[in-house]
């Protein structure tokens, strides 16, 4: 989506905003603003949806040239598994976790909450355009 590309361009430019992920054996994956997270937030709304209907069997994707990771999300017993596979030379280790349903919830809706907190922030009108609004959950 455009809208969330621009914000996350104007995050980057800033340089006030950091992205940071990590695990399956890598402290920080080289992930940042402007594509990254992006790709990421178009995904959080439909992600956030199916964990309000608690359905942890979704897939994340981070499909950007270099990154090229998904992270499978399938419930296992009691707690949700997460398995990471790569579509470049660097390999998960270990290749799964599992995390309870509540981290991974709180995790989705304090990114989203968090976007929209920063985006009002640093670029307000941008926050309010109607295409974004269709993307709000």
């Amino acid at each position: 989506m455009v809208v969330i590309s621009m914000l996350c361009d104007i995050f980057e430019i800033s340089g006030v905003v950091r992205f940071k992920v990590s695990g399956f054996g890598q402290k920080e994956w080289p992930v940042d603003c402007r594509t990254d997270l992006a790709t990421v937030m178009e995904q959080v709304p439909e992600i956030l949806k199916k964990i309000e209907l608690n359905q942890y069997d979704f897939i994340l994707d981070f499909y950007e040239q270099g990154m090229e990771r998904q992270v499978a999300f399938n419930p296992d017993k009691d707690a949700i598994k997460l398995t990471c596979s790569s579509r470049t030379h660097w390999t998960p280790d270990p290749v799964s976790i599992h995390m309870k349903r509540e981290q991974i919830s709180r995790i989705f809706e304090d990114l989203y909450n968090r976007f929209l907190e920063v985006g009002e922030i640093l670029c307000s009108d941008l926050i309010q355009d109607p295409l974004l609004e269709e993307w709000k959950v």
